[in-house]
C-alpha cells in the first residue's frame, strides 16, 4: 500500500464516523431528554430544574455530555443503554436537579418559567496561581 492509498483509507473511515440523531445538545434535550425523563417539581426541597437550563453554563457542560454519551452508546444497543441510565444520565440528572445543584437559585413559586432571572449562580471564586506552578506539576 502506497501512501495515496493509505490517505484515502484513512478519509474513508473519517467519513464513516456515524451521524447524530439529533443536531446539538438543544434538540436533544427538547426532543429526547425531556419528553422521557419526569420527576415531581412541585417541592424545589427534592428537585429543581428551571426551564431556561439553557442559562446555566454547568447544566449546558453536563446535558452535552450526556448528548454525545447517548449518540455513542444508542449505536452500541442492549447493554450499553443500560449503562447509559444507570452510569451517566441518572447520576448526572440527580447532580443537575438537586436543590443544592446548578438551578439552587432557581424557585419556580416565585419565578416566572419563561421570565428573565435576576440571580443566576455565581462561579466559583479563585485566586491567581503562583507564576510557573502549572510548569511544575
Amino acid at each position: 500500500m502506497d501512501e495515496a492509498d493509505y490517505a484515502a483509507g484513512l478519509e474513508d473511515d473519517a467519513s464513516t464516523e456515524p451521524e447524530t440523531v439529533y443536531d446539538n445538545v438543544g434538540e436533544w434535550v427538547i426532543d429526547w431528554l425531556l419528553p422521557t425523563y419526569s420527576r415531581p417539581l412541585d417541592d424545589v426541597a427534592k428537585f429543581r430544574w428551571d426551564p431556561q437550563w439553557w442559562r446555566y453554563p454547568e447544566v449546558v457542560m453536563r446535558l452535552e455530555a450526556l448528548w454525545i454519551s447517548w449518540e455513542k452508546m444508542r449505536l452500541e444497543g442492549g447493554p450499553a443503554i443500560v449503562v447509559f441510565y444507570r452510569d451517566y444520565l441518572d447520576p448526572m440528572m440527580r447532580t443537575i436537579m438537586d436543590p443544592d445543584g446548578p438551578f439552587h437559585t432557581f424557585n419556580p413559586h416565585k419565578e416566572d418559567p419563561d421570565g428573565p432571572r435576576e440571580h443566576l449562580p455565581e462561579p466559583l471564586p479563585h485566586s491567581p496561581m503562583p507564576p510557573g506552578l502549572m510548569a511544575m506539576l
